[in-house]
């Protein structure tokens, strides 16, 4: 659930920034990274991984495969877009470590990507005494 109220709270961010860029064109194309960031990473990534870890499961009829995983991936994913967010703002304020927040930040969301795709791949491929036991219950 984490995912869709961050992919809320990325929209809300990223239409935020589009609305500005109107009445400052200057300002627009400064942040416009950010714009991009929080409405593509955060808003329609967060969003897909929500929607997935809810819908995935009830259509294969099988558990979250590797769930511990899938809680560490939210956690990376919404922490990579807000650093990549802050790496942004950094580098148009000239703050020295804002290159470091973007590639950190790049590198967290590759990895949660990465966990991701191993939690799904987990749920779909489950071995069979694991599909039976949910059944059962």
């Amino acid at each position: 659930m984490w995912c869709i109220r961050a992919a809320v709270f990325y929209l809300a961010v990223g239409i935020g920034f589009g609305i500005s860029f109107a009445f400052d064109r200057a300002l627009g194309a400064q942040l416009r990274p950010i714009h991009v960031e929080s409405n593509l990473a955060g808003f329609a990534t967060m969003l897909i991984y929500g929607m997935a870890y809810f819908m995935l499961p009830r259509f294969m009829g099988r558990p979250l495969g590797l769930a511990g995983v899938a809680n560490w991936q939210v956690v990376l994913a919404i922490s990579a877009v807000l650093l990549i967010d802050l790496g942004w703002a950094g580098l148009v304020a000239n703050v020295a470590l804002a290159r470091w927040l973007l590639v950190f930040g790049a590198s967290l969301h590759g990895l949660a990507a990465l966990l991701f795709s191993l939690s799904m791949l987990a749920t779909i491929y489950q071995p069979v005494h694991v599909r039976r036991l949910a059944h059962k219950s």
